[in-house]
């Protein structure tokens, strides 16, 4: 043996020769180790089906040596299950009218001292019972690790010219150096084979993969109706693993007790020993059944290498297998990016990937930048190129690894890729910008701008709100990206304008207490003022000294008085907005509310503003509302609230509804009447418009209430007001009218006023019969305030009531005689009042 002729293989010959005798080892290498006999035997066995049958014709046809058909049952193969894979007959493939040969048993096995055992058995005659054919059986030992002699995968032995059928005559084998490469698995009948089988490519792969990730991966068990599809199946995942891995890929072409078999990739036929339903929810199994049966069900989890890996061998690429394993770095020990570094391969070669596939191949892409910087990815440029062009319909997480790739696509912005990439991210970013997170949102903003690509409105809105938000790690995220890209600053710059404007400009002055530079707000009046609220170039209002907390921000409601502050400062904040912009009713209505917020001013602030602005001012500036609920929320005591109204019906009432207008004018109207300045029928007009204002604001009802009852009770006499109010049986204001008389005031007032008891005799005695409550309370007035008071009041006191009542109508006198008539004192009240009489009549 020369130093460069490696040396023979171990071999060893196993065979039944007659159907009577048992198998025995017929010849072996002297080199083998005897020890290794007992574990190598059952590998070698031959055990065909029970119902394997020899042809019509007799034994001798077939296989070399005369195998015969009868591997499975009959009924031809399985639905839809595919032709030969390699241009001819499989080896245990039976002529054109006979039925599938015998199986060909050929495995690659690892032995207990970590050799292998290469093998092969095929039938060599017939059995008449059909249980006990002849056969034989030619093995190899071969080293731990490594190829075949000659670099040959274990599965590109099958069907090798050198297995030999039979013993040798010597009883010795002759010295083999090497298998020949039997090429009967050809890349032709490989890509016939996956495209036939293609609905179970991608679970087979995706189990395939995990045979040597741990050591109790789950075997697969592949069921055909012949041994030289299982090949195919075994060449497969040979293609597909890392040629190291396919080395030592273990696996048998067929068993007949599957179950009992140890090899990671087990082929069976069709009523082998084994039921699917026993092995169900066995995790050591993942059955692929192609022909017929039941299939493991897929995986929880999909496999995006197995996706990818499927299509490229389904576009006749099983060469890029190889090369994925070149570009395998240090840096990639672990299987995290297998899928990317192949289907970064795959886009290259134009093989079309779906959407899992091109975000692995981004992934491995953003990857391979990051930890390889001073060694240039040879494959980003053309993968880039591919990427952009894959089509619109791309789901989230592809344009999210899109976007970890936006500094690399920035030279495609002016070719035909980056332009198509370009179409398809305005329209991700119009679908992402209102719901997706954050981070994503500002991560497509980046692809957007590294492809010059227009900021979509709905984006700008995305942007501005979170810079409007209470959560800070947001804004400040979202600022740097806007600041670091001029058009996108303009464009949210727009939008914070228009907010400003017609939103919320109280969080656009929270927001720019950061600063935005000034040259950019020369143009945007609302912003100017925002920023001067912002970064306190302007005074705030002083406190008024009713004031406990802090001195009244811009949105404080709490009112100053008659203090100018908060007047003066609304005018400082419109001159802050830039020349020319005083007029601008849009200013004018942006600074309202950055100093009263949505609260209304109190209303001498509305009577102060009213004196201020023009009619027409406030009203382009859409400040009528607001001024019109100043007055009509304002306190009951508030003494400017009246004059305001009386001013905003002169402005606006034509354009109020009926309700407000009936309201202001019945604040104008308690005014009068408390200031005196009310004219006949004032009580008829109150209770008119009363009704019109319904629901009527708490603060007019109660000074409504206040001022009118006072009136009629401590005021002038006024018995056709009374009346009015007697008439109109409104329970609510004579119910307030009674309580009043029934309080310490009137009554003090009754023993000390003679006037003031008279007119109330006069007011109580008014109307009766018009209603029943009425007739009702002043009855109970009489008779529980007035005559009490009467009762103890000395004569000369009672004779100025007489008096006065008298001098009103002497009827009136006789009638407070009669209801106040006591035992004793009627005669002196009599003569009293004749006296009386003849005094006046001398006069």
């Amino acid at each position: 043996m020369t130093p460069h002729q490696p040396p023979p293989l171990q071999q060893l010959h196993y065979s039944r020769s007659s159907p009577d005798s048992a198998p025995r080892f017929t010849a072996a290498g002297p080199d083998l180790p005897a020890l290794l006999l007992g574990e190598i035997e059952p590998l070698l066995t031959y055990e065909p089906l029970d119902d394997c049958e020899p042809p019509d014709d007799g034994p001798g046809r077939g296989a070399p040596g005369g195998a015969t058909p009868g591997e499975a049952t009959p009924g031809g193969a399985a639905p839809g299950a595919g032709a030969p894979c390699d241009g001819a007959a499989p080896a245990d493939a039976a002529p054109p009218g006979e039925g599938p040969r015998f199986p060909v048993v050929f495995g690659h096995h690892r032995l207990a001292d970590g050799t292998r055992l290469l093998c092969r058995a095929v039938r060599t005659g017939t059995d008449p019972l059909g249980r006990r054919h002849p056969f034989h059986a030619h093995a190899v030992r071969l080293p731990p690790d490594g190829p075949l002699p000659g670099g040959l995968l274990p599965v590109e032995a099958w069907e090798s010219p050198s297995w030999a059928e039979r013993t040798p005559g010597t009883g010795t084998p002759e010295p083999l150096a090497a298998l020949a490469p039997a090429r009967r698995i050809t890349k032709a009948g490989l890509l016939e084979f996956v495209t036939a089988r293609a609905e179970r490519l991608v679970p087979f792969l995706t189990d395939v993969r995990t045979l040597f990730r741990r050591p109790d991966a789950p075997q697969l068990l592949v069921i055909e109706r012949d041994t030289g599809r299982i090949a195919h199946w075994i060449a497969v995942a040979s293609a597909v693993l890392p040629r190291d891995l396919a080395h030592r890929l273990t696996f048998t072409t067929y068993t007949r007790r599957p179950l009992l078999a140890r090899q990671q990739i087990v082929g069976a036929l069709p009523g082998s020993e084994f039921d699917y339903a026993h092995v169900a929810g066995d995790r050591r199994y993942r059955v692929h059944d192609c022909a017929g049966g039941h299939s493991s069900p897929a995986r929880d989890e999909p496999d995006p290498w197995a996706s990818v890996a499927a299509r490229v061998l389904l576009a006749d690429r099983p060469a890029l297998f190889t090369e994925a394993a070149r570009f395998r770095t240090a840096a990639d020990r672990d299987a995290t990016h297998d899928a990317g570094r192949l289907a970064a391969l795959a886009l290259c070669e134009g093989i079309p990937l779906d959407a899992a596939g091109r975000t692995a191949a981004a992934r491995w892409a953003r990857f391979r930048a990051s930890a390889d910087r001073r060694e240039p990815n040879p494959l980003l440029a053309p993968l880039l190129r591919a990427l952009a062009v894959a089509g619109p319909d791309r789901p989230p997480e592809e344009w999210a690894a899109l976007a970890e790739l936006a500094e690399f696509f920035a030279p495609l912005a002016s070719r035909t890729p980056g332009a198509q990439l370009r179409r398809d991210l305005r329209a991700e970013l119009d679908r992402a910008a209102p719901g997706e997170p954050l981070a994503r949102v500002l991560a497509l903003a980046r692809l957007a701008e590294a492809l010059r690509a227009d900021h979509t409105p709905v984006l700008t809105a995305r942007l501005s709100a979170a810079l409007l938000g209470d959560a800070a790690p947001d804004r400040d995220a979202v600022w740097a990206a806007v600041t670091a890209h001029p058009g996108l600053t303009a464009a949210v710059l727009g939008t914070l304008e228009r907010t400003a404007a017609t939103g919320d400009p109280a969080s656009v002055v929270h927001l720019l207490t950061g600063g935005f530079p000034a040259a950019d707000l020369q143009r945007l009046p609302h912003l100017r003022m925002a920023a001067a609220l912002a970064d306190g170039s302007l005074p705030r209002p002083r406190r008024s000294p009713d004031d406990t907390g802090a001195a009244p921000g811009p949105n404080d409601p709490r009112s100053t008085g008659r203090s100018p502050d908060r007047i003066a400062f609304l005018a400082q904040l419109v001159r802050s907005a830039g020349r020319g912009q005083g007029a601008n009713p849009s200013v004018l209505r942006t600074a309202f509310r950055l100093v009263w917020g949505s609260s209304a001013p109190t209303p001498a602030e509305t009577a102060a503003l009213l004196d201020a602005l023009p009619a027409e001012r406030h009203r382009a500036a859409g400040l009528d509302d607001v001024l019109v609920r100043s007055a009509l929320d304002s306190a009951p005591d508030d003494a400017e609230a009246p004059a305001v109204a009386r001013i905003l019906v002169l402005r606006c009432g034509p354009r109020l509804d009926p309700r407000r207008h009936a309201a202001l004018l019945l604040l104008d109207q308690a005014g009068a009447i408390d200031d005196g300045q009310e004219v006949a029928g004032f009580t008829a007009r109150a209770l008119s418009l009363r009704a019109q204002a319904r629901p009527l604001e708490p603060g007019i009802e109660d000074r409504l209430r206040h001022v009118l009852v006072r009136r009629l009770l401590f005021g002038d006499p006024c018995p056709d007001e009374l009346a009015e109010l007697a008439a109109s049986g409104d329970e609510e204001l004579l119910g307030a009218y009674a309580h009043e008389a029934r309080g310490g005031g009137v009554d003090l007032a009754l023993r000390r006023t003679p006037a003031f008891a008279a007119a109330c005799f006069t007011a109580w005695y008014t109307a009766p019969g018009v209603s029943a409550l009425w007739d009702e309370l002043r009855t109970g007035l009489l008779d529980e305030v007035l005559r009490p008071a009467m009762r103890f009041l000395p004569r000369e006191q009672l004779d100025e009531i007489q008096q006065v009542l008298y001098e009103q109508d002497p009827s009136w006198e006789e009638l407070f005689q009669e209801w106040n008539r006591r035992p004793g004192v009627l005669g002196r009240l009599g003569a009293l009042r004749r006296s009386s009489r003849g005094e006046r009549r001398a006069d």
